[in-house]
């Protein structure tokens, strides 16, 4: 098992955070926008939240050394994120649901298509 110093600090690497679950057209959209914009990708996580992943490193990464230049000031949940859920270490997950472009959200759409009362009813 990797630990914080054989890492390629790839927890440093994005951000990612929680949306909505889809539930109409409207949501599917939304999803749709957020893939048209290179490196996104959404995804299910192992808890069945849906996850929106943004590629963007911390301002805080040195590239040579791979360790954090904020240690000790570092947001909780930089001290909350553990080995047990290193990307290193986390050879287990692959997401069910999992979108990388707009092309994956199509295919999607077509083996699980939008219910008519998922439809907007504006």
């Amino acid at each position: 098992m990797a630990n914080c110093e054989e890492c390629d600090a790839e927890c440093c690497r994005y951000v990612t955070t929680i949306i909505d679950a889809p539930e109409n057209a409207a949501d599917w959209d939304e999803i749709r926008w957020l893939l048209i914009h290179k490196g996104v990708s959404v995804y299910v996580d192992e808890d069945g939240d849906w996850n929106v992943e943004v590629p963007a490193n911390c301002k805080y990464l040195d590239e040579e050394t791979k360790k954090c230049g904020n240690y000790e000031n570092r947001p909780q949940v930089c001290r909350d994120h553990g080995t047990h859920e290193c990307e290193e270490n986390d050879d287990a997950f692959d997401p069910d649901i999992c979108f990388e472009s707009e092309e994956d959200l199509d295919e999607y759409l077509k083996e699980h298509p939008i219910k008519e009362n998922e439809e907007d009813k504006d």
